[in-house]
């Protein structure tokens, strides 16, 4: 009998730290609706909410300057987390693949604390925010700074987009939400800063790299090596790793991080594809 776990899923095989955001999301989730059926109510929705979630005038002035962070990892409701997993299963490993993954962490969480401390300028109130939408929002930010042309399929409406069109998309409708009467209560402000922090990181780490390694392969060679390094990638990636070619593997290996920025799939992604 095959046992069935998480990591079976072959999109999250080698995506560890969007399993563990995954699934701390969903265990806080959890907790907090036993709780309540239970009538703990130290670990109930209401106990969480009072000492997690961002209210601004508590974390102004009642000393909660742990709650820009600790937001993140509470939801209203099945749909609310629903929607924010599915962005995370989605651009996650991308990400945490590329970036590696204490950078993909880092830039998950600070995307997160940038919207929330949003919420503290723009709408300081009485009224809380939770939710992983503004850590979202960051890393669609950082797909579009590295994969603008990688094409996802928006859940709601089950149409195939490229990144930069939904995120045209998206902030066109936050802005007009946020400067009219239509937005209801959702914190259009935390998606936004956080969707720029992912952005901004992101192409700050393009910049730094494609810099570093210019004269390794100048603009003039690169066409050449993205080729190369994806007909290497299809040749080792029905492969076991145990026996790939020594020189093979080096040159891989070199190509993988020279051009790690271009929107070339690697063994990684080629292995997922074929489960």
């Amino acid at each position: 009998m095959s046992r069935l776990s998480f990591s079976s899923d072959p999109r999250l095989e080698y995506s560890p730290i969007t399993r563990c955001l995954i699934g701390v999301n969903v265990l806080m989730f959890v907790v907090g609706i036993i709780g309540d059926s239970l009538g703990l109510d130290a670990v109930g929705r209401e106990s969480m909410y009072h000492g997690l979630a961002l209210y601004p005038v508590r974390a102004i002035h009642g000393g909660a300057f742990w709650t820009p962070f600790t937001y993140m990892f509470l939801h209203a409701h099945e749909m609310h987390l629903l929607m924010n997993m599915m962005g995370l299963y989605l651009l996650g490993p991308d990400l945490e693949r590329v970036f590696g993954r204490q950078v993909f962490l880092g830039l998950y969480l600070t995307s997160g604390l940038l919207g929330g401390l949003s919420f503290l300028v723009f709408s300081y109130g009485p009224i809380p925010v939770v939710g992983a939408s503004g850590a979202i929002m960051g890393l669609l930010g950082a797909i579009v700074a590295v994969y603008p042309r990688r094409v996802y399929v928006l859940v709601i409406l089950m149409i195939p987009l490229r990144a930069t069109v939904l995120a045209v998309l998206l902030v066109t409708t936050h802005v007009f939400f946020m400067l009219t009467n239509y937005g209801g209560s959702v914190a259009y402000d935390v998606h936004l800063f956080g969707g720029l922090m992912g952005y901004a990181v992101a192409s700050c780490l393009v910049m730094r790299h494609r810099r570093q390694w210019r004269d390794a392969f100048p603009p003039s060679e690169r066409a050449y090596a993205c080729v190369e390094l994806e007909s290497l990638a299809h040749e080792l990636a029905p492969q076991e790793e145990e026996g790939w070619d020594p020189e093979k593997r080096t040159r891989y290996q070199r190509l993988r991080e020279a051009l790690r920025y271009e929107d070339i799939p690697s063994v990684e992604e080629l292995r997922v594809n074929r489960a």
